[in-house]
């Protein structure tokens, strides 16, 4: 890693987005660019920007495919330290990530999607996992999912973060698979504090997570309910739907990477906003730092 600043790979530079989002960061001295991918498509959407492009370091790649594999391979060999989808196909950009040979991926590791929301009507941000990747993570998935997510809260200098296990209803179920992981969660963590000094409660309603009114009058007790730090929830279908109601709400913003690689990567969405998009970066530099 270069000393005194991060360099963020944009793989794909042939994307709007993206370029606006290097202008934006142009101006910090503790952020470079390496852009990826086909240079004179890259210059042509520059120009027609009015950004200059010209002094950035771009790697000239013959497809997506290659630009995808050219740029993990600089993340593997520490000369970028963040990476950022461009105009390169999800599934291809996630391929060369996962590649066993890409060096990015440990052993056990998994890669997880976690959003950082900022509510109005909460008291501090809260992290939200897994939006995007994982389908329908079972028991150890789940486990690995926090474990990722605290570690984005303690890059962000949250202290003894507090975990909802978010699920229908407040109590274990059989068959609710959701609230019946959620219990083996947190009995893991009292009894092997696999989460280190974290605190794991649930099962909770979202209610009762967010707020301690709603736990008051529910009769729910704990440590988390009203002031969770991360909030898991049971599956994509969940996760999804829960953090897109959150955008679609007046006055919230968000950010969102994804983690469990040796680098955390910024992968936004095509409806996301500039702020978003910047956001996200300067998360992702935060967990990286």
């Amino acid at each position: 890693m270069s000393e005194g600043y991060r360099t963020i790979a944009i793989v794909g530079a042939d994307h709007e987005e993206s370029l606006r989002t290097l202008r934006e960061f142009q101006a910090d001295g503790d952020v470079r660019f390496m852009l990826f991918g086909d240079r004179s498509l890259a210059e042509e959407r520059a120009r027609h920007l009015g950004i200059d492009i010209g002094e950035v370091p771009f790697v000239a790649c013959s497809d997506e495919s290659h630009a995808c594999r050219l740029a993990v391979k600089a993340a593997k060999e520490g000369l970028v330290q963040v990476l950022m989808k461009g105009n390169v196909h999800t599934a291809e950009f996630l391929r060369a990530l996962l590649d066993k040979d890409s060096g990015l991926m440990e052993e056990e590791s998994l890669l997880s999607h976690v959003a950082r929301l900022r509510l109005p009507w909460y008291h501090k941000a809260v992290l939200l996992t897994d939006a995007a990747v994982s389908i329908f993570p079972d028991l150890d998935k789940k486990v690995k999912i926090i474990s990722n997510a605290l570690h984005v809260a303690t890059r962000c200098g949250v202290g003894h973060p507090k975990v909802a296990l978010v699920c229908p209803v407040e109590t274990v179920n059989p068959k609710m698979v959701s609230t019946t992981d959620a219990s083996q969660i947190v009995f893991l963590q009292k009894n092997t504090a696999i989460f280190g000094d974290a605190v794991v409660e649930g099962p909770f309603g979202l209610d009762v997570a967010l707020s301690g009114e709603a736990a008051r009058i529910k009769g729910v007790g704990g440590e988390v309910p009203g002031d969770a730090d991360v909030l898991l929830l049971a599956n994509l279908d969940a996760a999804n739907a829960t953090y897109k109601a959150f955008l679609s709400a007046p006055g919230v913003s968000s950010a969102g990477i994804l983690v469990g690689a040796k680098i955390p990567v910024v992968l936004t969405s095509r409806s996301e906003s500039m702020q978003t998009r910047m956001d996200s970066i300067s998360l992702a530099l935060t967990v990286c730092s």
